[in-house]
């Protein structure tokens, strides 16, 4: 049987957590409402404010850190939670030469009651942002257009190194930034709706906490509250098929790596498993996505590098978002 990596994460708590993420969610994608195409980089720092409990005092969310580790205290249970942020900068031939992923996140979950739970996990995370049609509406058309085939190559072989070390499962992310799907054309809209509940209704097995957790969601009508979501995960294997079919379609095109639009990603993935709130909640917290080897982490986290990445080409990321879950507290001395 599957042991969940936080195993005293009780269903409640995981509505709160993900409650935490969606609002995060939502408030990103309304950056594209705006009326000006936001880069990437200004919507991973808006990110970071926003997971950053002083930094989202400036903005209006819903429901914040405070509110999250308040409800948490309530519950009468075991966790309690804690984010920091921190920045690395380097020169521009550096950023020009290397490739640099947008995110650094590690989990570290201290146990206190029982240590052997203990763990971190860490991920780095490429960020790409949809770009508007021709006609500047978002729908299944918009590319994610800074998709560079050779900033992929590289963060494939630095995911591949980790992974066949045998420290962990998707090392390396890809995250998606969207409008909310709400303003894409109704019936593309429907189509994403439609395969979601699909996929619930041939879905037989769910962990105890995800199926509660999903169960609510569906009683309550709560399943179109994705469209109102803009954030989407994905893994860098579905990223290399989906830029591989893109080049193949292409015919002005002779890369063998293509950018790749929306209607083909939201096809590939299971949209509701891939929002915000779910690669934290159950991704990172549940199955343990990430890798767990130190020298990774010191990567991740403090931006220290091996010699084996260092020959990559690939520098530490710009942000490195580092999220503390603690079970119990320590012992009194």
């Amino acid at each position: 049987m599957h042991i969940p990596q936080i195993p005293v994460l009780s269903p409640y708590e995981a509505q709160c957590f993900s409650k935490y993420f969606k609002c995060v969610d939502m408030l990103l994608a309304k950056r594209f409402s705006l009326g000006f195409l936001p880069n990437e980089e200004h919507i991973t720092s808006i990110l970071c404010e926003l997971l950053d409990e002083h930094g989202s005092q400036l903005h209006p969310l819903t429901y914040s850190l405070s509110d999250l580790n308040n409800d948490l205290k309530q519950s009468c249970g075991l966790l309690q939670a804690d984010v920091s942020i921190s920045t690395s900068d380097y020169n521009k031939y550096e950023e020009r030469h290397f490739t640099q992923s947008d995110l650094g996140i590690v989990l570290e979950y201290q146990d206190y009651i029982e240590p052997d739970y203990s763990f971190s996990r860490g991920v780095l995370i490429q960020a790409k942002k949809l770009f508007p049609y021709q006609n500047s509406d978002y729908n299944f058309s918009s590319k994610y257009e800074s998709f560079k085939s050779d900033q992929h190559n590289r963060l494939d072989q630095l995911n591949q190194i980790y992974v066949k070390k045998g420290c962990g499962s998707e090392c390396v992310k890809y995250l998606m930034y969207n409008p909310p799907l709400e303003i894409i054309p109704k019936y593309e809209q429907q189509k994403i709706l439609h395969k979601e509940m699909v996929r619930d209704a041939i879905t037989s097995e769910f962990y105890f906490t995800f199926g509660l957790h999903r169960y609510k969601e569906l009683i309550e009508s709560d399943k179109a509250s994705i469209l109102s979501l803009g954030c989407l995960f994905a893994s860098i294997e579905d990223v290399h098929e989906l830029a591989i079919q893109a080049a193949a379609r292409a015919s002005r095109t002779q890369k063998s790596l293509h950018e790749f639009n929306l209607g083909a990603l939201v096809d590939a993935i299971n949209v509701y498993e891939s929002s915000l709130s779910w690669f934290f909640v159950f991704d990172l917290m549940m199955k343990g996505v990430g890798c767990s080897c130190k020298e990774f982490l010191d990567l991740v986290s403090s931006g220290r590098q091996s010699r084996i990445v260092g020959n990559l080409e690939v520098i530490p990321p710009k942000y490195s978002i580092k999220l503390k879950i603690t079970a119990g507290v320590g012992e009194q001395r």
